[in-house]
């Protein structure tokens, strides 16, 4: 037994005569019932807005054991484990589809106490393995030609090498990627060829696509060449998001700005969202409609709006008229050294190896502090002066 579980717990679709049972089942293993729910489309429909926390869902399938419904689950809540309750006549084949829909354990009904436990304490263990410090950083660009990949690339390669804590970054392209020549890297698994045989992926597949870059960093890559386009989804690409962020501490995610459901949600799912954009009107515009289409937790908390090459000198599009006119409290900004990233990318290597005393450098490594909260950034200041003011208004 586990003293206090570490994740709050989600019921769905449990039928009443097992329920009281389940329910002093998990009190006994320390477990809080955050809510329960008739069926996944309630638990969707509440906790769309709430998906930051993660929890871990019970769900009850029925006698056909439709693994649609744990599939939906685990595309939309990334990174939330599942236990799936099955009649006691599941086949082998059943309970395959079930892990492969994105289950983390499978447990019978009528429950068998000490099973159950089991479950739930495998479930405990792998959340503390894998969840603990670990996060998944989104990065997108609002506009064609942001230089988004660009600082994935360069983001990714300072969190390994600079800031030592390890790293994968993963290219979510259906195209051909950009990674492989702009680092000089021969993929002979991507990300394409995953969601192809999503039916077999399982850790240790996308463990053996990922390429091994210097010490510290390990990529996943869209195509090297052009063929057939799986179709994309979100749950699909969120098993193997699941499954990266069991390999790093940090998983950044190069999000094309093509902003399907599967893309938003991916941004909506991440730990963090970094958003790139240029000093133009296209760009202000994009940006401006994601801060009003994002809810108020995610913009005062993890969401990172970036202005790529910036100029200071630009008129009417300074960081402060920037933030006025977005109505945010802070926006970062990366330096514009065109010469260094142009030379970076034509030689297959990231700026650190290029250009190491490049101002692009410094901007990154302070966005990386403000991501790990090892400084505090403008937006964490106004809010503990909100709190402070709040307080003595009390």
């Amino acid at each position: 037994m586990v003293d206090v579980y570490p994740l709050p717990i989600i019921l769905v679709g449990i039928d009443v005569p097992y329920l009281s049972e389940l329910r002093s089942e998990l009190t006994q293993a320390g477990a809080e019932i955050e809510a329960e729910f008739p069926s996944p489309v309630a638990a969707l429909e509440c906790l769309r807005k709430s998906k930051e926390r993660a929890r871990l869902t019970i769900l009850q399938l029925g006698e056909g054991c439709d693994d649609t419904e744990v599939e939906r689950l685990a595309g939309y809540f990334i990174g939330w484990p599942i236990m799936a309750l099955l009649p006691g006549n599941g086949s082998l084949e059943v309970i395959q589809r079930i892990y492969r829909a994105g289950a983390r354990q499978l447990v019978q009904v009528p429950l068998n106490s000490e099973d159950f436990h089991r479950a739930l304490r495998q479930i405990a263990l792998q959340v503390d393995r894998v969840s603990s410090n670990r996060q998944v950083l989104a990065v997108a660009g609002v506009t064609g030609g942001c230089g988004a990949t660009t600082l994935a690339i360069n983001l990714a390669y300072e969190i390994a090498h600079h800031f030592q804590r390890s790293t994968v970054l993963a290219e979510l392209t259906l195209q051909v990627g950009a990674l492989p020549p702009m680092l000089d890297v021969h993929p002979t698994i991507t990300l394409p060829y995953l969601l192809r045989e999503i039916h077999r992926v399982d850790d240790l597949l996308i463990e053996k696509a990922l390429i091994p870059y210097g010490e510290g960093l390990r990529i996943l890559s869209g195509a090297e060449h052009a063929g057939h386009v799986p179709p994309t989804e979100l749950a699909h690409v969120s098993r193997i998001i699941d499954g990266l962020k069991k390999l790093a501490d940090v998983t950044v995610l190069d999000v094309p700005g093509t902003f399907n459901d599967a893309d938003l949600g991916v941004l909506h799912a991440a730990d963090h969202v970094i958003l790139v954009g240029l000093q133009n009107v296209p760009s202000i515009r994009a940006l401006k409609l994601f801060c009003e289409a994002f809810p108020e937790e995610r913009l005062n908390h993890s969401l990172w709006i970036t202005i790529n090459r910036y100029n200071p000198t630009l008129r009417g599009y300074t960081c402060a008229e920037l933030k006025e006119l977005l109505g945010l409290a802070d926006i970062v900004h990366v330096a514009n050294d065109y010469k260094a990233a142009i030379r970076a990318i034509n030689q297959g290597q990231p700026l650190r190896k290029v250009a190491p005393e490049t101002p692009v450098l410094r901007d990154l490594d302070g966005l990386i502090k403000a991501l790990f909260g090892l400084e505090q950034p403008a937006k964490q200041r106004k809010r503990l002066f909100d709190r402070v003011v709040n307080v003595l208004n009390l």
